[in-house]
């Protein structure tokens, strides 16, 4: 099977199914299909090959899916790129993807056009809407609509194998450079069938997509939409938990997925009661660590109206997901056979091998740290066209994901941080992860993190800087000394800085390293 052929059966055995609902627009599987048909016969009469790249520009959007569904159907490599991306960022990812054709919003027309030289005709450029010219085009584009209604609605008659890269979705190396990680139409469908099965998906389910499509979890979104023929229903482009809270009501979503700093926002919102949440079921969280401490209030607050939650662990090379903290081990009643749990990231999902290994590559005994290292049938292939960097990252089948964990007794895994998030004062290992979950149980700091900074007598000293609820005044000693009575003395923060906001990802993820660099810049080292 491959991936196209999840939407083909789909619009052939369910036609009149609803596959997609953004903006109050239902588009049916079938109508879904033939659109995609059309679109797909445009960009081979226009010369696309199998194993040439697409780039799709584009915030979240029903013509986003189109456009992955009828690079599937072709044999084309999808590869999306940030909607947020500046000039440089545009250029870096044109040149080392190489797309043979570029779909863009009108919003980055602009954007397009000071690109224009450096892309020259090597690119066919698509362009979604009617976009406001207030000058002269560089570089000729086309009408995403006029270009599909070219189309004709049969079935690309085009072999396309299981193991033919079908994505690339992009990540970001030591020094900033773009690295792709390939995944095959096998890896895909493989992890589909993973995820239904370990999140126990149904036929009917309304799914909300609120995670960036560029991102690798819209493989895994989509995988669990269309593997039964159930409905996505897309989010705003801007996430607002008020008009989430409303579109999971409307919309009468079961499952939706979050990242932690989006669960932050819905969780703080005045008044979920007022919302009619009585379909939602299950809530899935990833993209990084959930603070138990607001684990703990999520469940509170969600628990009383029927909704379960569920963890995903993984990286984007990974397929992405790795391990499951599923609805039963989300637990809050003391009980000590359960609250632990509650701060793992659960066990190896159906198709995926964890081991701890320490720097030698052998394992260690649970309980002792050591890095993440998994092997399974959706692991990407390898990064495009950089055979050192995968050679570095994929070793002997085994994927080194980079990150620091443990086993307990019963296998279940805790992440304990990021190898280059490790503080080292004094020649002893600090993990900000172990510093952060007691931030966060500090009354009135909403948001929190910890980075090492240089110390000349140390090497490294504790650093937190964290965001306060507004309109609460406390002072920097009282929030050490907090972190004194509960940690190691060695481990507590040194010094504190109060930020209106923490600097983040498009995904939600803090970004230390911008936050580092303020401290190590000049300082002679490696951040």
């Amino acid at each position: 099977m491959i991936v196209g052929d999840l939407l083909t059966r789909n619009a052939r055995k369910f036609p009149a199914n609803i596959a997609i609902r953004q903006d109050g627009i239902s588009v049916t599987y079938e109508a879904l299909n033939d659109r995609v048909n059309a679109l797909a016969d445009s960009l081979l009469h226009q010369g696309l090959m199998p194993g040439d790249r697409v780039g799709v520009l584009l915030p979240n959007t029903r013509h986003f899916i189109e456009i992955y569904f009828a690079a599937a159907k072709t044999g084309a490599i999808f590869c999306p790129f940030n909607p947020m991306f500046k000039e440089k960022e545009l250029i870096d990812v044109i040149e080392y993807t190489t797309p043979r054709f570029l779909f863009f919003g009108k919003s980055s027309t602009d954007l397009i056009d000071s690109v224009g030289d450096r892309v020259g005709a090597r690119v066919c450029l698509i362009c979604l809407g009617k976009p406001v010219l207030r000058k002269a085009r560089k570089v000729p584009f086309l009408d995403y609509e006029e270009f599909l209604a070219h189309g004709s609605a049969s079935e690309p008659r085009v072999n396309v194998k299981d193991d033919d890269t079908m994505s690339i979705f992009l990540t970001s190396g030591p020094t900033g450079q773009p690295m792709g990680a390939m995944r095959t139409h096998r890896h895909i469908i493989t992890a589909a069938y993973s995820t239904v099965l370990e999140e126990k998906i149904y036929y009917d389910e309304r799914i909300l997509m609120t995670t960036p499509f560029y991102h690798v979890s819209f493989e895994g979104n989509l995988g669990r939409s269309f593997l039964f023929p159930n409905t996505t229903v897309i989010g705003g482009e801007q996430f607002d938990p008020e008009s989430t809270l409303g579109l999971l009501s409307r919309e009468c979503v079961t499952v939706a997925t979050f990242i932690p700093i989006m669960i932050n926002a819905l969780i703080r919102c005045l008044d979920i009661s007022k919302f009619d949440l009585a379909r939602l079921r299950l809530i899935i969280y990833a993209g990084g660590p959930m603070p138990l401490e607001l684990l703990r209030t999520a469940i509170q607050v969600f628990h009383p109206l029927g909704v379960r939650f569920l963890q995903h662990y993984g990286l984007t090379e990974s397929g992405p997901s790795m391990t499951v903290l599923p609805p039963e081990d989300h637990i809050t009643d003391g009980s000590d056979d359960h609250t632990p749990r509650l701060a793992s990231a659960g066990r190896p999902v159906l198709d995926c091998e964890i081991r701890i290994v320490d720097e030698r590559g052998r394992d260690v005994a649970p309980g002792k740290v050591g890095e993440i290292i998994g092997r399974s049938e959706t692991i990407m292939k390898g990064y495009w066209n950089l055979p050192r960097m995968t050679a570095d990252k994929i070793k002997g089948g085994w994927l080194y994901t980079g990150d620091l964990g443990k086993f307990d007794k019963d296998g279940y895994l805790y992440l304990v941080n990021r190898k280059g998030d490790m503080i080292i004062r004094g020649g002893k290992n600090i993990y900000p992860r172990e510093i952060e979950e007691i931030l966060y149980t500090f009354p009135g700091i909403i948001e929190a993190t910890v980075i090492g900074v240089p110390d000349d007598l140390w090497g490294e000293s504790v650093k937190a800087l964290v965001v306060m609820r507004e309109g609460i005044t406390i002072s920097k000693a009282d929030i050490i000394n907090f972190c004194g009575n509960r940690l190691a003395d060695y481990k507590k923060p040194q010094s504190i800085e109060f930020l209106k906001e923490l600097p983040k990802s498009a995904h939600g993820k803090i970004l230390r390293r911008a936050l580092r660099e303020k401290y190590w810049k000049g300082s002679g080292r490696t951040l």
